[in-house]
């Protein structure tokens, strides 16, 4: 039996049959590192790839946009709420008005019966004389007008109640209500359930829209780095054969990904930056006046908060779409 080997020639190179061996061929192609001599070369395929699909590139950008929008104002309304809602908190107290017939000891044996329940920071004891003259600042009545009401003052003694968590008032005021000696409780129920109501809202809303939005960005993201990867597939195919790592091969797709992340991001910031006061003067000035003294966040306090945030999601969103079109779309 003649030796396969025989016929074989003994200076003959090997054929690689692996592409690691492909790799080590060529010093300069397999390197597939973000090293400062390729980037030019990504950055140029980036470019030539966003403008090769521009019309996918600017639905992808604004896609991202209209996502991280909805992400801005609801976390501007969010912080605005609960800043509003902490502001209520010290500067509206529930006042919790006592009956007439109460003794000095069983006034003060209520006042340690309120500071005991739940949620109460601290309760301040107001006489009759006291709430007179606080009524009358807070309207604007001249001393005149007061000095009549000195003799038959219509108010009783009360106390000034302020509470740790104004999203539990109802609860506190309920509890507060039961104990003995007090007449009745007065609070800032509608506004306080309204911005409660809000917040919930806004929370659950833009929580379902941003999902939602967000998903779409990614598809559209990925769709749009697919047809680059379709289009040039035979490219790509060669490159790898002469020694071109995957991700000597995948940066310019990652790369286009976080740039279409970027410009999804710069411009909700900037729309925000630029309409965000005016929102709020045209807000405060509605026919609702309490509103006229909240207080109110300003952009220059939010903007340095959620700027680096939305810069992250819109570089995630842009290299979330990146992977998924390569995994699906970049195994040649």
């Amino acid at each position: 039996m003649t030796n396969s080997t025989a016929n074989k020639p003994e200076n003959e190179t090997p054929i690689p049959n692996k592409r690691s061996d492909i790799k080590q061929t060529d010093g300069k192609i397999k390197s597939g590192d973000l090293k400062f001599r390729n980037i030019k070369y990504y950055l140029a395929e980036t470019f030539r790839n966003l403008v090769r699909n521009k019309i996918m590139t600017i639905t992808s950008v604004i896609t991202v946009a209209a996502c991280l929008l909805i992400v801005v104002f609801s976390y501007a309304i969010a912080s605005n709420v609960n800043f509003i809602l902490a502001y209520l908190e010290t500067s509206v107290p529930v006042m919790v008005v006592i009956e007439d017939e109460l003794t000095v000891p069983e006034v003060d044996a209520l006042f340690h019966e309120i500071l005991q329940t739940e949620n109460v920071t601290s309760a301040t004891f107001i006489t009759p004389e006291e709430a007179l003259r606080n009524l009358a600042e807070n309207l604007g009545i001249t001393d005149g007008i007061l000095a009549g009401l000195e003799e038959a003052n219509p108010l009783g003694r009360s106390f000034n109640v302020e509470l740790k968590d104004i999203r539990m008032q109802s609860q506190t005021v309920v509890a507060i209500g039961l104990l003995n000696g007090v007449a009745r409780v007065n609070e800032a129920s509608v506004v306080t359930d309204m911005l409660i109501a809000v917040n919930n809202f806004v929370g659950i809303f833009s929580f379902v829209v941003m999902m939602v939005l967000g998903i779409l960005s990614v598809v559209i993201i990925t769709n749009t780095i697919k047809l680059t990867v379709n289009n040039r597939r035979n490219e790509i195919i060669i490159m790898k054969y002469v020694g071109a790592t995957d991700w000597f091969i995948k940066w310019p797709f990652v790369i286009e990904g976080i740039v279409i992340g970027i410009f999804g991001a710069i411009i909700p910031m900037g729309i925000m930056w630029a309409s965000y006061d005016g929102l709020i003067d045209t807000i405060r000035y509605t026919d609702f006046q309490m509103l006229l003294q909240m207080p109110f966040r300003t952009a220059t306090e939010l903007f340095p908060i959620f700027a680096p945030v939305v810069m992250v999601l819109g570089v995630g969103i842009g290299i979330l779409g990146s992977i998924s079109a390569m995994r699906k779309y970049l195994s040649v």
